[in-house]
């Protein structure tokens, strides 16, 4: 099942119904997102729902244990072994989900990698390579959990004793597919107390997932077979034109597609009274890769900046102060997270060395502002801004080439060909009305942020309830029309 699928459109109302016609008890509610998440998992694979099972139960554990482990204890040598064995459970705990994570995820990538080396050096293979089936969201809900044991160790939320809220913490249906990443200081706490049905947390909730839904079903999902797949198959058919076009595509299609995802997880989310993080900001207006990175993927970044970046970059090792440092790490990580793959290895060293760089230069460029305040006007300047958009986005999707190939030999391939002088040979009559319609809603989307973009959005959401329903009814007679039924899965399901 997913969230554009055919079977989403009869699950979800029943899930809804039972979910708002039953006791307004937080027990209730939350026992019937747990069973609605229970069955949305299983449609993907039931046997390995033991999997999360186990994997909740440590984290739950583990987060009790820190929370009594020392707990109020007036001697400083009881404290402090207190202290040990709260390290100890911390470290036990994160290994446990990590190790699942790996054995799920990288054993068969790191298994490849050792053996191929003993093969340059002309020795058998010494490891067998396993091909496992990858649990539903192991990458997002490893994270959570992970997250969650930190922010119980470190004393900034308290340990859960419901173990009901925490499963749907940590496996709430409309985030399982791809996140976002919750974090248990803003929604454990929604899951504890009842929630009440509002009629605007209702609109709101469908604005939203309308959106997203026309993001990933007509966008991403238009784009991906007519342009990007082909073209990413064989990029030697093609003219140089055609491998730009694609590209941007490429750009288009996976913004929309996890953008949507992330939009139709939060407006359902509202519908049930629960507020999902935010995951996405218009990134497109970046005019740096720091921005860029505050603005995408919003989760994830936060949560490798503030749980492996802060401590690494303040602690007491090597990389205390060393900033340049630690954006490689978070970004190698980064990329191993993406994909059990080379290409995403390449893809996160790419972002680590131009954030480090930025870095570096952002530091040189703010010691000539206190010396020269011509410096500090230049920044501002309409040339400076437009010219650090440019480089940011063209950085951007450049290093898409990389994380799209299936290998680093084809991004390699696809690389040279954007630097010949073809056309669009190869492509032939891809383009037409609803080609034209994909470019102006990702052109729009981002310029209704700017300028007097927000004063009609504003506009927009202050029409009569009926007048915003006609509206919303034309989008989707639209959709029916071109959008076949049971739209394909999300990108960064994979991932």
């Amino acid at each position: 099942m997913s969230l554009v699928g055919l079977e989403f459109a009869f699950f979800f109302p029943v899930v809804f119904l039972v979910h708002w016609l039953g006791p307004r008890r937080a027990a209730w509610q939350n026992a019937v997102l747990l069973l609605a998440s229970v069955a949305f998992y299983a449609t993907w694979n039931l046997k390995l729902l033991g999997v999360l099972a186990a994997a909740t139960a440590v984290s739950f554990g583990a987060g009790v244990l820190l929370s009594v482990l020392g707990a109020g204890e007036q001697d400083p040598v009881r404290a402090a072994v207190g202290q040990r064995k709260r390290k100890a459970v911390l470290v036990a705990s994160i290994v446990a989900e990590l190790g699942l994570l790996g054995v799920f995820k990288y054993a068969g990538f790191f298994a490849e990698s050792f053996n191929a080396l003993l093969g340059a050096l002309g020795m058998p293979d010494a490891l067998p390579v396993l091909r496992l089936v990858l649990p539903l969201g192991i990458s997002y809900t490893t994270l959570i959990q992970v997250g969650y044991l930190l922010e119980v160790y470190w004393g900034r939320a308290p340990a859960c004793r419901d173990p009901l809220a925490y499963s749907v913490f940590v496996g709430f249906f409309p985030q399982l597919i791809a996140g976002p990443i919750v974090r248990a200081r803003t929604m454990l706490t929604q899951y504890l107390v009842p929630r009440h049905l509002a009629p605007a947390g209702m609109a709101a909730g469908a604005g939203t997932f309308l959106l997203g839904f026309v993001m990933k079903a007509f966008v991403a999902d238009w784009l991906s077979p007519r342009v990007v797949d082909p073209v990413f198959a064989d990029p030697a058919s093609f003219g140089a034109g055609a491998l730009w076009i694609a590209l941007f595509g490429y750009a288009t299609q996976l913004f929309c597609d996890f953008a949507g995802y992330s939009l139709m997880a939060i407006g359902t989310g509202r519908m049930f009274g629960l507020e999902l993080p935010e995951n996405f900001r218009y990134p497109f207006l970046s005019k740096s890769l720091a921005e860029f990175w505050r603005r995408w993927h919003i989760s994830l970044n936060t949560w490798l900046f503030d749980y492996l970046f802060a401590p690494l970059t303040t602690g007491r090792s090597w990389f205390r102060g060393r900033a340049g440092a630690g954006f490689l790490v978070v970004f190698l990580v980064s990329g191993l997270w993406h994909g059990a793959t080379w290409t995403f290895v390449l893809w996160g060293l790419a972002h680590g060395v131009a954030l480090a760089g930025h870095h570096a230069y952002d530091e040189w460029y703010k010691r000539r502002c206190r010396a020269d305040r011509r410096y500090v006007a230049w920044r501002k300047a309409t040339p400076y801004l437009l010219a650090s958009w440019f480089v940011t986005q063209a950085f951007f999707v450049l290093t898409l080439i990389p994380f799209r190939a299936p290998s680093i030999g084809a991004a390699a391939d696809f690389a040279k060909g954007l630097l010949g002088l073809g056309g669009v040979e190869g492509l032939g009559q891809r383009f037409g009305l609803q080609a034209a319609a994909c470019v102006l809603f990702f052109v729009g989307f981002h310029l209704l942020e700017i300028g007097p973009g927000p004063a009609w959005k504003a506009r927009f959401l202050a029409l009569p309830v009926p007048v915003r329903g006609v509206f919303y009814g034309l989008v989707l007679a639209f959709l029916l029309v071109y959008v076949p039924v049971g739209a394909s899965t999300f990108i960064y399901a994979q991932f």
